[in-house]
């Protein structure tokens, strides 16, 4: 008999049968008011959208991108576009803009080299781009390469205009006129659809399409919010609910689902502002906690890390009263020490969650009203079914590790364009009732709580950022110094849940090249030219005679992550051992 673990509480919840943008802006639920400020430019307060401005920026956004570019003409679920922006007050309003078109929004990374970039826009069959003016020579280098024409890429500005403008026309695609979006009812269309690619990579290889579709994101807008309002209800029918004020801090990328998801939905459903940094910084996101009195913070581990460890950190974060986690496994070492620096010390605690892009976001998050400090990845949330397997799919013991596998409504129905990839994510089990999302993270399960262990897939993470070893493996193939490449992580110093690549290289001719050190240089900067910043060899590169590999030639990445372990303790323990000298 299958081994299915679901909420204990309450397994499922009912979901509405309506499309993401009715939801949030047109609906009951939406909590938001016309006159609530969603949405302000941190480094000048006094540009803002309220919910109106934000319906009423859509409209037009829609109606320029249909009027001008035909976006959602011959339908929805059709026409690509791809959207590569740091954090301002406009990426809302284009996002349902680009959605109430008809069009399915591609959220391209901001830290996209040009060829990765072009490589989104390929997939995507992408022929409208928009950026931020930061990235201007990024995209317009990726839309030649792409042979997308300028006057279809539009640079979007927030101040001290609020423009989308192209740059071959120089046309504001800000429309006096306003498109409404359709409103979706039917199950099967809201199942069926297309409205967002998020780009993953998945277990392994290089960055896929994940699609999401309106019933993805309605479903986990609904889901993660169904305990807090249950407890509201509950608080008010005793008379003793006091409302946060939700307040939060635009710092992750958009590119993301924590932010994409956290800054543009989370913030209607539930009538809160989004203080949008344009970039990350340290010292950004220090002044503006304290300056906007920071109420919900959503971030990785490794900016929690940073919070917990640096003595810049004072009172900056006493107003937070909702804190969580995601991306990567946080243990409860760090957990306990960053919740001393939250609120009072005393009464904030940090909630895990976890999930994928594949899931829309969190499948776990913390109850409202309850705490865990033990490192779990919390309860498991509503609608959301999991197993935990062994390599052969068979369920494990209770106590014992194996990978953990997801069949939920939230749950992407696919990579875009990619059947094959589409195929190898999911397994069909038959005593479980059908199909089911193979996640790739070790679990396990003590005392009724769920934790991360370990990794089955390839991918790595950085800061909670995605790496496929095959990416830089495939690059580092091209230079005519290396005959074979293997790429695997090795763990951040005082980082917990950040990898840093480390290749494996073998040379393609040891007689021309003597000199390791030399040539370490020159890939070093080979891969730094060519790749994003989050995916240059942090962990090093090592120089040898052969890569060991299964009967079939392929890759034994756990011999290697082995190998890198013993190699990295010794390093770092001569690095100490010559500073106490």
């Amino acid at each position: 008999m299958a081994r299915i673990y679901r909420n204990n509480v309450v397994p499922e919840i009912e979901l509405p049968n309506l499309d993401l943008l009715t939801l949030l802006l047109d609906s009951e639920q939406g909590v938001a008011q016309p006159d609530t400020v969603l949405h302000v430019d941190a480094n000048d307060p006094s540009n803002r959208l309220t919910k109106a401005d934000l319906i009423d920026l859509t409209q037009r956004i829609a109606h320029g991108l249909r009027t001008h570019y035909s976006v959602g003409a011959q339908g929805p679920n059709k026409d690509v576009v791809t959207v590569m922006s740091y954090g301002q007050i406009m990426v809302p309003a284009v996002f349902f803009g680009v959605v109430a078109a008809g069009g399915i929004y591609s959220a391209a990374s901001p830290s996209s080299t040009v060829s990765e970039l072009a490589r989104q826009i390929s997939i995507g069959n992408s022929n409208l781009i928009i950026c931020s003016a930061e990235h201007r020579d990024v995209v317009t280098a990726a839309a030649r390469q792409c042979r997308v024409p300028l006057e279809r890429v539009l640079v979007l500005e927030s101040s001290p205009r609020r423009t989308l403008v192209s740059l071959g026309t120089n046309r504001n695609v800000v429309s006096a006129e306003k498109l409404a979006w359709q409103r979706i009812t039917d199950p099967k269309a809201l199942k069926d659809s297309v409205i967002t690619i998020l780009w993953s990579s998945g277990t392994t290889g290089l960055p896929k399409g994940v699609q999401l579709s309106h019933l993805n994101l309605v479903a986990e807008t609904v889901i993660v919010n169904y305990f807090g309002r249950r407890w509201a209800a509950a608080e008010m029918e005793k008379g003793t609910f006091q409302p946060m004020e939700y307040r939060t801090l635009g710092h992750l990328p958009i590119s993301h689902i924590a932010g994409l998801f956290g800054y543009l939905c989370m913030p209607v459903y539930n009538g809160g502002t989004v203080y949008w940094m344009r970039r990350y910084k340290w010292a950004d996101l220090l002044k503006y906690a304290k300056e906007y009195k920071i109420t919900a913070f959503y971030t990785v581990p490794s900016i929690f890390l940073r919070i917990s460890k640096s003595p810049e950190v004072q009172d900056h974060f006493k107003y937070v009263e909702a804190a969580s986690t995601g991306a990567a496994p946080m243990d409860a070492q760090l957990q306990q020490a960053s919740n001393r620096r939250l609120g009072n010390g005393q009464d904030t605690y940090i909630g895990q969650t976890w999930g994928l892009s594949e899931t829309t976001g969190a499948v776990t998050a913390p109850v409202k009203g309850e705490f865990d400090i033990t490192g779990s990845i919390s309860p498991i949330l509503p609608n959301v079914e999991l197993r935990i397997v062994d390599d052969d799919y068979k369920d494990v013991e209770p106590g014992q590790e194996g990978e953990l596998l997801i069949r939920s409504p939230l749950v992407m129905n696919g990579y875009y364009n990619n059947e094959q990839a589409t195929k190898e994510a999911f397994v069909d089990l038959k005593d479980g009732g059908g199909k089911w999302f193979c996640s790739g993270d070790i679990g396990v399960i003590r005392d009724g709580k769920f934790y991360v262990v370990d990794r089955k897939k390839e991918l790595l993470k950085f800061k909670g950022l995605q790496i496929a070893p095959a990416e830089i493996e495939n690059l580092l193939f091209t230079h005519p110094a290396v005959s074979e490449a293997a790429v695997v992580g090795v763990p951040a110093p005082d980082d917990p849940g950040t990898d840093w690549p480390r290749a494996y290289v073998v040379r393609a001719d040891s007689s021309s090249s003597n000199d390791e050190s030399k040539l370490r240089q020159e890939l070093l900067k080979f891969v730094a030219d060519r790749l994003a910043q989050h995916k240059q060899l942090r962990g090093g590169i090592v120089f040898v005679n052969e890569i060991p590999k299964n009967a079939i030639g392929k890759f034994l990445r756990r011999e290697l992550r082995d190998r890198a372990k013993r190699e990295v303790a010794v390093e770092r323990g001569v690095g100490k051992e010559k500073a106490r000298l």
